[in-house]
């Protein structure tokens, strides 16, 4: 999924920017693609940019996704409106289920009831989350709630590494200090079916008939899981950094033990290398 974001742009340009990107790539009749919006939040979009971006969403049929609760965003939204975030996008019409909100940390007990009555989803993303000091997000308690919890890293502003297997593994560690415990069966299940969730994708994220061919395959034989009786949470506490073995995306085999099947590694570093060095700063 494609999202067209906005941080401090020019509300009408964001707006046409995005009418643009979903007229030319929101006809993909495959599935494989998917194009969103998505204001960076309160913080740093006003009332205006929320609206027309709205406005596209609706026009073209696409899901919406903000950020809400980040220690900058309660701080800006309090100082600038006087109102916490998600007071401000229940105002603007952004507590909807079509609505992915990213990140939730120190959430109320009010502001929880309230997204899971609008039937909005959650991203609980602690690799990001913690090195930058924003606060846990209470997902075991917003799952209790009832709202859908997805798993999600960020970008590399704020997530060098974006690994969703040791970023799960956070969210395994951090969970009893925002709510209560959790289980890696839980945690999974927000990376997977939760995050399906969030992109309105409920074929997606489960080993179902008919769901989409989607298989993920890790190794847990080696030294690390000797002698542990629970491989699935041995996936996460035993060796959160292992590689997956095999990776198949639509029923087409990617990754096949260990190594991409497409082009070769180190071409694609290469490459990226190369695309990096000579980019514009």
């Amino acid at each position: 999924m494609f999202v067209r974001g906005s941080a401090r742009d020019d509300p009408e340009q964001a707006a046409a920017s995005a009418d643009a990107i979903a007229s030319a790539l929101g006809g993909d009749d495959t599935g494989m693609v998917q194009i969103a919006v998505g204001p960076a939040g309160v913080h740093s979009d006003n009332e205006q940019t929320f609206a027309l971006l709205g406005e596209v969403a609706a026009r073209h049929g696409l899901r919406r996704r903000t950020q809400a609760g980040e220690q900058v965003d309660v701080e800006v939204a309090a100082e600038r409106y006087g109102r916490r975030p998600l007071e401000l996008l229940d105002a603007w019409g952004w507590l909807a289920p079509d609505v992915t909100l990213a990140h939730l940390c120190g959430v109320t007990p009010d502001e929880i009831a309230a997204v899971a009555a609008a039937g909005a989803s959650v991203t609980h993303a602690p690799g990001c989350d913690v090195p930058m000091g924003w606060g846990i997000a209470p997902a075991a308690v917003l799952a209790d709630a009832g709202v859908s919890v997805g798993l999600g890293t960020s970008g590399g502003g704020s997530n060098d590494a974006g690994h969703l297997l040791a970023d799960a593994r956070l969210a395994l560690q951090v969970a009893p200090l925002v709510g209560r415990p959790v289980t890696a069966a839980e945690v999974l299940g927000w990376a997977t079916a939760g995050s399906a969730a969030g992109l309105g994708r409920p074929e997606l994220g489960v080993l179902t008939p008919g769901a989409a061919a989607d298989l993920v395959c890790w190794d847990v034989t080696g030294v690390a899981d000797a002698g542990g009786a629970d491989a699935l949470g041995g996936l996460l506490w035993r060796s959160p950094g292992r590689r997956a073995k095999h990776v198949a995306v639509a029923g087409r085999v990617v990754v096949r033990d260990g190594e991409l099947v497409g082009r070769p590694e180190r071409e694609v570093a290469a490459g990226l290398r190369t695309l990096l060095s000579t980019r514009p700063r």
